[in-house]
């Protein structure tokens, strides 16, 4: 039997790694012959994936949050570690989290130089912080990449990496009925507007940004009557959503991953990506969610003073959204740190609600964006699968 040891982080790295299994199995086993195990989430478990390890400690971000959490991390690090070397899979492939995966990578090829490792989702090392190319060249034996110039920046550094395409371009769109039975359920109107809010899929992006957001949401409240303001929530952040909208007092429409199936909440999310009027959203996946579904947006980043000194010192590109970088253009507007406040938010989203056109530029961005981030007519899962299967032949 095939042993496949996978390391997933957060529920965007649930997501992929369930993509991925369902990939594999097709691809090199049509008879149950692979056994997954790890770290993951329910969207893994149920393909099928055995996880050894709570992995939703490993969603955090910036500095502070990394500290905060450092000591039950590195439980986890040795834990997996020392699974992995009593285990002894065939493959290990890491999916995102790098400041997780790449340390796991590290500490298991120092004990067990011949163990073959793919790592899923580049970090960043085109944007900042390069010296990780070096710990990837040295850790990992193969990248599968989600972006579509990645392939050529690693090349400078022969590191071997396949462009699979990034999950959003593949993703299906809700069906119609779906979308009015949304607006239905909740009694929204066909002239209400409705602005989606994303602070964030980590708690300590979502204590920093909600606040913000719901300032914003409270001033568009009083310029716009008829509108409407709805958040979706991972199950980890739930909790902490309540109690920061209960301390803000504003009115929100609340669909929490805890209340639903994992199915039926990418639904609702859809279906209500479907009727947003506007997005204000934390920079991350979710631009290219939103992108996908064409929906104008502003993106805001705050995050604490250490990590933002980093930024400035260390980033080399000039937007921290994808579909800027893709696109090498500035549509989609974001406010970064200070400028990250609830009157600019406000402006912008004021404008973007109010001029048709100014809005429509961003959508022409989006599908140019998303035409690059798809890679022929095959699901990127199913390339990654391919790939990894002929790496699997060449050792």
């Amino acid at each position: 039997m095939l042993k496949i040891f996978i390391s997933a982080g957060e529920h965007s790295g649930d997501f992929l790694g369930a993509q991925l299994i369902r990939a594999i199995r097709y691809e090199l086993d049509t008879q149950n012959h692979i056994d997954f195990q790890g770290v993951g989430g329910p969207l893994m478990e149920r393909e099928g994936f055995k996880s050894i390890f709570n992995f939703s400690t490993l969603s955090v971000m910036g500095l502070k949050d990394i500290v905060i959490n450092f000591f039950p991390i590195l439980k986890i690090l040795r834990q997996a570690c020392d699974y992995n070397l009593a285990w002894k899979p065939d493959l290990i492939i890491t999916i995102d989290v790098p400041e997780f995966n790449l340390r796991l990578a590290s500490r298991i090829k120092k004990h067990w130089k011949d163990v073959k490792i793919i790592h899923y989702v580049l970090p960043s090392v085109w944007a900042w912080r390069q010296g990780r190319v070096q710990i990837l060249k040295k850790n990992v034996d193969h990248i599968l990449s989600i972006l579509p110039f990645e392939k050529e920046f690693l090349k400078n550094f022969n590191i071997k990496c396949d462009f699979v395409g990034h999950p959003i371009s593949s993703s299906a769109q809700p069906k119609t009925r779906d979308v009015i039975s949304f607006k239905r359920n909740l009694n929204i109107k066909d002239s209400t507007k409705i602005v989606t809010l994303l602070p964030g899929s980590r708690i300590g992006e979502l204590q920093r940004m909600l606040p913000i957001f719901l300032k914003s949401a409270r001033l568009l409240a009083n310029k716009f009557p008829d509108i409407v303001f709805i958040c979706p929530t991972p199950k980890v952040v739930a909790k902490t959503f309540k109690e920061i909208v209960l301390k803000n007092n504003v009115k929100i429409e609340h669909i929490s991953a805890d209340s639903v199936s994992s199915d039926e909440f990418e639904k609702l999310k859809k279906s209500l990506y479907a009727c947003s009027d506007l997005a204000l959203v934390t920079s991350g996946t979710a631009v290219l969610e939103l992108a996908k579904a064409s929906v104008p947006m502003i993106v805001g980043y705050r995050t604490g003073f250490i990590t933002e000194a980093i930024y400035r010192l260390f980033v080399k590109v000039s937007s921290a959204n994808l579909v800027n970088l893709i696109t090498k253009r500035n549509d989609i507007p974001e406010f970064l740190f200070h400028h990250c406040n609830h009157k600019n938010l406000y402006n912008e989203a004021k404008a973007l609600l109010g001029k048709k056109k100014y809005a429509e530029a961003q959508i022409i961005s989006s599908k140019q964006a998303i035409r690059e981030l798809g890679y022929g007519s095959i699901d990127p899962s199913v390339r990654a699968a391919k790939s990894i299967k002929k790496f699997l032949k060449l050792y």
